[in-house]
C-alpha cells in the first residue's frame, strides 16, 4: 500500500471518527467506535463501526451511519462511502437506508 493511500485512509478515519454520538455528546473516535477503514480500488471506501448498544435507536443509528458517509465522502480521493454497522439487532435494514440514497456533499447533519 502506498503512503498515499495510507494518507488517505487516516483522513478517512479522522472524518468518520469526527461524528458525534448524539446522545453522549463524544465523537466516535473519542467513543472508540469506528472499528475499520478500508480503501479500495476507484476511491470506494469501507467504513465499519459500531454504537454503545446493539439495540440503540435506529433513527439515531441512521443518522450517525449518514454523518459518516456524508463527511467520508467529501475526503479528497473517496468517490463513494459505504458504511457498515456491526453489532446491532437490524444492522442490513439500517445499512441500506444509510447506504442506498444519494447524500448530497452540502447536505445538513441530520439527513
Amino acid at each position: 500500500m502506498s503512503t498515499t493511500s495510507m494518507s488517505i485512509e487516516e483522513e478517512i478515519r479522522t472524518a468518520a471518527g469526527s461524528v458525534p454520538d448524539p446522545e453522549i455528546r463524544k465523537t466516535m473516535a473519542q467513543l472508540g467506535m469506528i472499528d475499520e477503514v478500508e480503501l479500495r480500488e476507484g476511491g470506494n471506501a469501507i467504513i465499519r463501526y459500531h454504537l454503545t448498544s446493539p439495540l440503540c435507536p435506529s433513527p439515531f443509528a441512521i443518522s450517525i451511519g449518514k454523518e459518516i458517509r456524508r463527511r467520508v465522502e467529501q475526503v479528497e480521493g473517496v468517490t463513494r462511502a459505504t458504511v457498515e454497522i456491526r453489532d446491532h439487532f437490524i444492522a442490513k435494514d439500517i445499512a441500506a437506508q444509510v447506504n442506498e440514497v444519494e447524500i448530497a456533499k452540502d447536505a445538513p447533519p441530520w439527513l
